[in-house]
């Protein structure tokens, strides 16, 4: 009788941890905030010429009615410089080093709140409208995008609808893939031939699609908070996007998540917790500004040595739930 009532207490301990494990990891934070441990690791690695001089961007955390910084720790032997570009508002650590011939290590650590986000009406000059109407190197205001977009709005009866719709046909037509080459590079045109890519093709071509009918979009990305675990490695960014309606005002969507998870509803108008927000905009040129051509977006490490691109830098990120 003692071994069956053992056997039965562990089956029950067994069953609570599986299910406990269960629903931790299917809850998606849509209405409550998180906090977050994140370490940014940026790794420069070894030159064959030493002394010369580096110049090392690196994307920090935006503040704004989704998220703050709650605490910031540096870990660098050169000196941190906190700066802000002032087209879109995007704030990153500046760094001056010279090359060595040993890899040097930076380390980087947040505490950050994160809320979920539903739009807002509030604009001011990095939010304004204007800003996000005109085509970017790689979102261009194509005419088989146009086609498209007026093909699909032309029963809508309204901005929002129209937001809503092509949130839809993205959601529909495009199909997560990232197999072969061509993806990851937010190109509106090929996303729209190839109907495939990761979330910087699904929504550039949101974006595209939008600015097509004369209605201001937004590129916005940073990292993605696994909800199936309490603490580890982050492999690489997620990106979404947000629409304007002068009537509702700033409208978010995540095109890839609906698609991945089926929750269609969900991810329109609403931005759950689970992620950290790091830059917005296309086209970025960074202060002070690099001397190669501005950034398609702005997420990983940025270097130059004596002016040129240094595309060797390795990086790695972490975060704890707190």
């Amino acid at each position: 009788m003692r071994k069956l009532l053992i056997s039965n207490r562990a089956i029950i301990v067994f069953t609570f941890l599986c299910f406990g494990q269960f629903l931790y990891a299917s809850e998606i934070p849509f209405q409550e905030s998180r906090r977050y441990s994140f370490t940014y690791e940026v790794v420069i690695p070894p030159s064959q010429e030493e002394n010369k001089k580096l110049s090392l961007w690196i994307p920090y955390p935006v503040e704004d009615q989704s998220q703050k910084v709650l605490s910031f720790k540096s870990h660098s032997l050169w000196p941190v410089k906190l700066t802000q570009e002032n087209k879109y508002g995007n704030r990153m650590i500046y760094i001056e080093g010279k090359t060595k011939k040993e890899p040097h290590t930076l380390k980087f650590e947040y505490e950050i709140e994160r809320f979920p986000y539903k739009g807002e009406k509030k604009n001011n000059s990095f939010l304004n409208p204007a800003l996000y109407q005109k085509p970017d190197q790689l979102v261009p205001i194509s005419p088989e995008i146009q086609i498209i977009a007026k093909e699909e709005t032309k029963k809508a009866s309204s901005t929002y609808q129209k937001i809503r719709v092509l949130y839809d046909y993205i959601v529909k037509t495009m199909t997560y893939d990232k197999s072969g080459s061509g993806w990851g590079n937010g190109d509106a045109v090929w996303a729209c031939s190839t109907k495939r890519g990761n979330c910087t093709d699904f929504h550039s071509l949101f974006i595209a699609l939008n600015r097509s009918e004369n209605i201001p979009a937004r590129f916005e990305i940073g990292f993605p908070i696994p909800v199936d675990q309490k603490e580890g490695e982050i492999p690489g960014y997620h990106c979404w996007a947000i629409a304007y309606d002068a009537q509702k005002g700033w409208i978010p969507v995540d095109a890839t998540e609906a698609k991945k998870t089926g929750e269609i509803e969900k991810y329109f108008g609403t931005l759950p917790s689970n992620r950290i927000k790091f830059s917005q905009g296309r086209d970025i040129v960074l202060n002070p500004p690099q001397k190669a051509a501005p950034l398609n977006y702005f997420i990983y490490p940025y270097a130059e040595v004596s002016g040129e691109i240094y595309p060797k830098v390795s990086k790695k990120f972490y975060f704890k739930n707190q």
